[in-house]
């Protein structure tokens, strides 16, 4: 049994740097959840997961976001869904850092039910 919690995020080590997960993937079921900041012309690694599902929430500067073959102007306000095997990317294109929380989601990790293997 997972147990609740509040976590303020700017006092976790990491908020003032490039980020910080603050629900690790053993604290819950089938999510987890990070922090991540970037400085202007900054990028993540392009990501691509076969087994996982991601919602941005963007909390502040703009980015220029890469899903699959589009690209996309995010600021503060915007919510991103990523589905399974879309290729993504964020680069800060602001003066300002662009901040956002990933929450992570392991839909094969539903309790009670039989672990699906997805293999490309």
């Amino acid at each position: 049994m997972h147990k609740a919690f509040v976590k303020k995020l700017s006092e976790l080590a990491g908020y003032e740097g490039e980020g910080v997960t603050f629900l690790e993937e053993s604290e819950a079921e089938t999510i987890s959840s990070n922090y991540v900041r970037l400085k202007t012309n900054q990028s993540t690694t392009v990501g691509n997961h076969d087994d996982e599902e991601e919602v941005y929430i963007i909390m502040g500067g703009r980015a220029s976001l890469k899903l699959g073959d589009s690209v996309h102007e995010v600021g503060f306000g915007d919510v991103v869904y990523i589905p399974r095997d879309v290729e993504h990317q964020a680069t800060c294109i602001s003066e300002e850092d662009f901040e956002y929380i990933c929450v992570a989601n392991w839909p094969d990790r539903i309790p009670g039910q039989p672990v699906v293997h997805h293999h490309k």
